[in-house]
């Protein structure tokens, strides 16, 4: 009986931990795949790698964000962005830089989102 249940349970659970969302995919690899599709340059939109690094950084972008509207509201912000810099943004190879400059090693082990949160608090600190 009870390893009905735990079969039962594993079937229903299964399907959804299994999805992950795009910015949980590893660093690294992001940081490679990033890398060769800019020197690609226009050629790149028509790599099938580009649709799904493009989704997994804006996921990864909206998560760090929301976290540091929600760290920001308890009065500790995560990073702080200039008003100049945000009406700025980004470029698709200033992300690649920013996320150059975290340690390989640590991109290795972490996911994208993990590695922007770090790119982000490295670049733009709260003084």
């Amino acid at each position: 009986m009870s390893t009905r249940i735990l079969v039962l349970g594993a079937l229903i659970l299964g399907p959804a931990a299994a999805q992950a969302a795009p910015g949980d995919v590893n660093a690294q690899s992001f940081y490679l795949d990033a890398k060769d599709l800019s020197a690609k340059g226009m050629k790149a939109m028509f790599d099938k790698r580009t649709r799904p690094a493009m989704a997994a950084m804006k996921d990864a972008g909206e998560r760090v964000r929301d976290e540091n509207e929600a760290a920001k509201s308890r009065g500790a912000p995560i990073y702080c962005v200039s008003e100049a810099q945000r009406k700025k943004g980004m470029s698709p190879q200033m992300v690649v830089d920013m996320l150059g400059r975290v340690p390989e090693a640590q991109r290795k082990r972490v996911t994208l989102v993990q590695a922007w949160r770090s790119a982000l608090v490295r670049e733009y600190p709260c003084t």
